[in-house]
């Protein structure tokens, strides 16, 4: 075997097991976001402990830290899976939308789909209302306020709705179909129709009145 022959061969494994190390890496941190999802929505983060989010997975005690420094750091990834998620799903809908009515269905209806139609993640909001609340000014959920905000933009531009203060507008929407969606999941038996309508209605019984900008 000729030098270069050697030297391809070794470079090749050495390709080869480092492809297999990022693999393993990808494969442990996945496994890790899955047991803590599943643990905040079963006990909530204040109960929930690093140990329990070890325990449902293959993992050594300790290679949780070569992921993750403590238990905040592995919520907020899982909450940041979520938003990524979400925001996948809002893509599009509000974008087609005809009139403000659609507008605000569509995404209200995509929010409150996406917490209701996984057992895990109704779970996780039931239990984690608080932490999540603590995390709006995170990087992660200011990149999906930022997307409504674009897409709000965009539909004033095209004249969907009507020219008033984005400023206002964006939090207002986003407050409203959190807040009726925690209280939503707080109910038994869950009335996802009626919350939808609800924060529709309210939307569009509101917005006529808000004053244009410049006036």
């Amino acid at each position: 075997m000729t030098e270069q022959v050697m030297t391809t061969v070794a470079r090749t494994t050495g390709s080869e097991r480092s492809g297999r190390r990022e693999q393993n890496k990808a494969e442990n941190r996945a496994a890790l976001l899955k047991a803590a999802r599943s643990v905040f929505a079963e006990i909530g983060y204040g109960a929930a402990g690093v140990r329990d989010i070890v325990r449902r997975t293959d993992l050594a005690s300790g290679t949780f830290y070569n992921y993750f420094k403590d238990k905040d750091e592995i919520f907020e990834a899982v909450v940041r899976e979520m938003s990524v998620e979400l925001m996948r799903r809002h893509r599009g809908g509000r974008a087609r939308a005809r009139t403000a009515e659609e507008f605000f269905r569509s995404h209200i209806s995509t929010y409150i789909n996406f917490v209701v139609d996984d057992p895990e993640i109704l779970a996780f909001g039931r239990n984690n209302v608080t932490p999540i609340r603590m995390m709006f000014e995170k990087p992660d959920l200011q990149s999906m306020a930022r997307q409504t905000f674009d897409d709000v933009k965009a539909a004033i531009e095209r004249g969907v709705l009507p020219d008033v203060d984005l400023g206002y507008l964006v939090p207002v929407l986003s407050g409203v179909v959190f807040e009726i969606s925690v209280a939503m999941v707080a109910r038994d038996p869950i009335d996802t129709e009626g919350a939808i309508e609800f924060a529709t209605r309210l939307m569009m019984g509101g917005i006529g009145n808000l004053p244009k900008r410049g006036s």
